[in-house]
This record gives structure tokens, C-alpha cells and sequence, in this order.
């Protein structure tokens, strides 16, 4: 459906070409839509975008006056440099030289909308290195690095077609001997279907094992073992031996993310209380 700002139509046409674009983006960040859901979503986000850019554009045409004849000049002689000079641009783009007046016009506009939105960036507060050290405390928890633990376990497979209940038999019987006193590494070695080293994992973050493996490991004791337990892979019975406690990534080695991450917010902060402003004012219909 096409829209009209102030004045302005734009048509579906348009609308279309601009979802189109953000289709990708849509399908990222809504996954849980359907495909019907996904091209709506991305129609409503194209007509956002598009009357955003059309209010910053009329702003643009307010806020700044005429640009000098040599200034429009020197921007046709750029751009025109870039595809051959006057002649190819003009046989390139297959544009009429009676048409130049017009084109020299749309580029004046453009210029002004850049110079326009540069003039907002130049507005904005430029983040000290206080600010960093404020947001780096106050964010703290996100610049932790994941505990990493140190485990052991017995396994028996039956995620590639073993008998499940075989698999279950075997891990409650060697839960049982593991009571009576056996050694662990040796059954692990002698027995279990990943065998080497006593069954020993090594080190392993956080979240880099399953959530059923994690869900029992890090509830044990040192040393300890726990009882049998299922993962897609199998029964197991594991050991905690050992953890070592996440440190915080220093400030230093992210200052420069923060930085970026502060000047977005204050960027879309004043975009927003900029949109709000000719929002309000404009004439937006749906035609």
C-alpha cells in the first residue's frame, strides 16, 4: 500500500524494493516468525525506514540554504569523474544533456542531506574515557570469562545405535564397583567407550559441554563422583577435579567496544529525539 508523507507518495513499488532489501535482516533477528510473518515484518520496517529518511531529507532541505553554483560544480565534477567524465556519465546513466539542470539539482539535494546528517554526528557528546570506566563497572558481569572446570567420566555410548539398555546396565554396574572401592581411571580405561587417560576431559569451559553433561558436573564436589545420568551420547558417571573461577576481561582490552558502543547510543538517542520531533509535525498517510 502506498504512503504519503507530507505530501510526498511514495509507492508500493518502492515500499517493496526496501523490504526486499531487509529481508535478510528480518529473517535474522525474528527466526521464530514464518515466512508470511517475516515479509509483513519487513514491509512495516521498510515504510519506518522509508519515512525516516524522507523527514530527515525535507529537514535537510529547510535547515540548509541553496548550496553556491561552484560547489554543485565541483560535486558534478567528482562524480562525474568516477564514470568517465560529463560525456560517459552521460552515456552511461542514458541521461539527455537537457536533463543536467535536473541531475545537478538531485545532487545539490543530496548534498545537502550529507551535509545535514554530518551536521547532527558533529552534535554529538563525545564519550570520555570516564564514561567507559562508568559503563565498565556498571556492566561488570558481561566482561566476565566463564568458569572452566577440570572433569573425568565413564561413558557408555548410545547415540550410534547401541543397546540402551546395555548401555544403562554396564554404567550401574560400574557406579556399583565404583562404591566398593575399584579405580575409577582403571575402569575408564579398561571398559568405558572413551577410554585414555582415566577418562580424563581436561579443562572445559562453561557451556562448551551439553547442558545434562554441565547440569551434574558442576553441582559435584571435588573428587567426588555422581551417580549414573543420560546425555544424548549415553550414560555416564563423572568426577569434578578440579575449577577454576572466570577472571574479568581488563578494561583496557575493551575500551575500544564500549566506546563504540556509547557514541551508537548517543548517534540513535538523537536520531530518535530528532524523528520524534518531525513526527509529530508531519502528514502521514496510508493511501
Amino acid at each position: 500500500m502506498p504512503i504519503s508523507i507530507n505530501g510526498t507518495r511514495i509507492e508500493d513499488a518502492e515500499i517493496q524494493e526496501e523490504a526486499g532489501r531487509l529481508a535478510e535482516e528480518v529473517a535474522k533477528n525474528f527466526p521464530w516468525l514464518d515466512p508470511v510473518a517475516q515479509k509483513l515484518q519487513a514491509e512495516d520496517l521498510a515504510k519506518e525506514r522509508i519515512i525516516e529518511h524522507q523527514l530527515l531529507f525535507e529537514e535537510s532541505q529547510r535547515q540548509l540554504p541553496e548550496l553556491p553554483d561552484d560547489e554543485v560544480e565541483e560535486e558534478f565534477k567528482r562524480f562525474t569523474k568516477r564514470h568517465g567524465g560529463e560525456k560517459g556519465f552521460l552515456q552511461k546513466f542514458k541521461i539527455r544533456k537537457s536533463d543536467l539542470p535536473k541531475v545537478k539539482q538531485e545532487m545539490a539535494d543530496d548534498l545537502r542531506f550529507r551535509k545535514y546528517i554530518q551536521s547532527i554526528y558533529e552534535q554529538l557528546p563525545e564519550v570520555n574515557d570516564e564514561q567507559i570506566a562508568s559503563e565498565y563497572e556498571s556492566s561488570k558481569a558481561s566482561f566476565k570469562r566463564p568458569d572452566e572446570y577440570k572433569a573425568a567420566h565413564i561413558v557408555y555410548h548410545t547415540n550410534n545405535g547401541q543397546d540402551p539398555e546395555e548401555a544403562k546396565r554396564k554404567a550401574d554396574d560400574a557406579l556399583a564397583r565404583l562404591h566398593k572401592g575399584e579405580s575409577f581411571d582403571k575402569i575408564a580405561d579398561g571398559e568405558s567407550d572413551c577410554p585414555g587417560n582415566g577418562g580424563d576431559l581436561g579443562w572445559f569451559a562453561e557451556g562448551y559441554m551439553v547442558q545434562e553433561f554441565e547440569d551434574v558436573v558442576f553441582k559435584l564436589e571435588f573428587g567426588k563422583i555422581s551417580d549414573v545420568f543420560k546425555t544424548p551420547f549415553g550414560y555416564h558417571i563423572a568426577r569434578l577435579d578440579d575449577k577454576k573461577e572466570g577472571d574479568y576481561i581488563p578494561l583496557e582490552e575493551v575500551s575500544k567496544n564500549i566506546r563504540q558502543k556509547l557514541e551508537t547510543e548517543n548517534r540513535d538517542n538523537k536520531f530518535r529525539e530528532i524523528l520524534s520531533g518531525l513526527k509529530d509535525q508531519a502528514e502521514i498517510q496510508r493511501v
